[in-house]
C-alpha cells in the first residue's frame, strides 16, 4: 500500500514533470459476502469494499496523447483520445481507455493524460480489479478537469464505460461497492432501484479470507454475456403466467414450483439460482443483524453449490478451494466469488484457525494443481477518494 507521498514520487520517476498538477486516487477492489449473478437480474447483493486498491496518479498533457503505465505488469501503453479502440492484446489498458472514452462521450473535453498506476487488487481474481481501476482513473479526471460527477454517477459513467467498450455487459455491483464502500460494513444493495443500507460485519472474533485460484478468467470471452441472454430468456418465457415478472428478482421462492416447468430445463437451472440467491442475500443481512455468523456460513456454502451445480460457473480449482475450506475446522462457510470460471474463493473464518486452514487448503491445492494458491485476509473499506500529500 503505498503512501500518497511515494505514489506522486513514483509518478514523478515514470513520467518527470512534477510542476503542474498530479492529481492521485485509490479505489478499492470487493468483495460479495453473498449475491453472484444478481446484479444484472435487478435482485439483491452484499459486497463490501476491502483493503486492497488500485492507486493511480494522473497529470494533464498538452495535446490528446494518452500514456499508462501499469506498475503491476511492468507495462506501459500509448493511445490518442482521438482514436481509442479496444486491444484485444493489453487487456488491462482497455478500462482506463474505457473510462476516458465514456466521459468524452458525456461531452467532457479531455485533454491527454500520463497515467500511473499500481494494484493490490489481484488482476481477474474475482475482487473487480476492472472497476477499481476504472473508479481510480475516472476521480483522477474529475480532479485535473473542469468536471465534477457525483458518485451514484461516477458508479454508472463506470458500468457503462465496461459494458459498451470493453464488452463485459456486467451488472452495477462491482463499481458500486468500489465508490460507496464503507469501513466495517458490507453493502445491502437493491440492485433496481439502487437503494443501499450498510451492514455491519461483526468480525472481531472471526475472519474473511480470499483465496486465490490463480485461474484468470475470461468473462469477455462470452459466458458471463451467455448467463444474462439466459436469465433473459427466463423472463420472457415466464411473462405469460408471471406479467408482474420483469426481472428475475421478481420471482419469489415460492413461485418456482409452477415457474419452474414452463421453461426449458437449463433456463429453469439458471432462474432457480437467481431466485434462491436473492432470498440468501435477505438471510445473510438478517444474521448478521443477530451477530449469527454460523447461519451465515451456511448461506455462503449453499450458495456455492447453487454456483457450481445450477448456475454452472465453477471450476475444478474454485471447487477444490471451496471443498477443502468447507472440512477444515474453524470455517463457517465458503464459496466461490465473482463471475465465475477461476477467480477467487471466499471463506469465513474463525481467527484461530486462519494459519491452519492456510495450510490445509495449501496443501491439498499444491498436491492436486502444483501450486500454492494466494491468500488475502481481508476488511471492510471505505470506497474511492483523492488522496492528498
Amino acid at each position: 500500500m503505498p503512501t500518497a507521498q511515494a505514489l506522486r514520487q513514483s509518478f514523478v520517476r515514470t513520467f518527470g514533470d512534477q510542476n503542474r498538477k498530479i492529481a492521485l486516487t485509490r479505489s478499492p477492489g470487493r468483495i460479495n459476502v453473498i449475491g453472484e449473478h444478481t446484479d444484472y437480474n435487478e435482485g439483491f447483493v452484499l459486497p463490501a469494499a476491502v483493503n486492497r486498491a488500485v492507486w493511480v496518479a494522473a497529470q494533464r498533457r498538452m495535446d490528446t496523447k494518452v500514456n499508462v503505465y501499469s506498475a503491476t505488469v511492468e507495462e506501459k501503453i500509448e493511445f490518442d483520445l482521438k482514436t481509442m479502440r479496444k486491444d484485444p492484446d493489453h487487456g488491462w489498458a482497455n478500462y482506463p481507455k474505457a473510462v476516458l472514452h465514456t466521459l468524452q462521450n458525456r461531452g467532457w473535453k479531455l485533454e491527454g493524460l500520463n497515467i500511473y498506476l499500481e494494484s493490490e487488487v489481484p488482476m481477474g481474481g474475482g475482487m473487480s480489479s476492472s472497476a477499481a481501476l476504472e473508479c481510480a482513473v475516472a476521480w483522477a479526471a474529475m480532479a485535473l478537469f473542469p468536471y465534477t460527477l457525483d458518485r451514484l454517477s461516477v458508479v454508472k459513467a463506470c458500468q457503462r464505460a465496461e459494458n459498451t467498450f470493453v464488452g463485459v455487459n456486467c451488472g452495477i455491483m462491482d463499481q458500486y461497492a468500489s465508490v460507496f464502500g464503507r469501513k466495517g460494513h458490507a453493502l445491502f444493495l437493491d440492485c433496481r432501484t439502487l437503494q443501499c443500507q450498510p451492514v455491519p460485519l461483526p468480525l472481531e472474533t472471526h475472519r474473511l479470507l480470499v483465496i486465490d485460484s490463480m485461474v484468470k478468467r475470461k468473462l469477455v470471452a462470452g459466458e458471463y454475456n451467455k448467463r444474462r441472454e439466459q436469465c433473459a430468456e427466463a423472463v420472457k418465457g415466464l411473462k405469460t403466467a408471471f406479467p408482474k415478472v420483469k426481472a428475475l428478482r421478481d420471482l419469489e421462492e415460492a413461485d418456482l414450483a409452477k415457474a419452474l416447468p414452463l421453461l426449458p430445463p437449463l433456463i429453469a437451472k439458471r432462474t432457480e439460482h437467481v431466485v434462491r440467491e436473492c432470498a440468501r442475500v435477505k438471510s445473510a443481512v438478517a444474521a448478521l443483524g443477530k451477530g449469527d455468523l454460523r447461519a451465515l456460513g451456511a448461506l455462503l456454502n449453499s450458495s456455492h453449490e447453487s454456483l457450481k451445480s445450477l448456475y454452472e460457473v465453477s471450476c475444478p480449482e474454485l471447487d477444490l478451494l471451496v471443498g477443502t475450506a468447507q472440512r477444515t475446522k474453524g470455517v463457517l462457510g465458503a464459496r466461490m466469488m465473482g463471475g465465475g470460471f477461476g477467480g477467487c474463493a471466499i471463506a469465513l473464518v474463525e481467527t484461530p484457525a486462519i494459519d491452519l486452514v492456510k495450510r490445509e487448503v495449501a496443501r491439498i491445492y499444491q498436491h492436486r494443481f502444483g501450486t500454492t494458491p494466494p491468500f488475502h485476509e481481508v476488511e471492510a473499506a471505505d470506497g474511492t477518494s483523492e488522496l492528498s500529500v
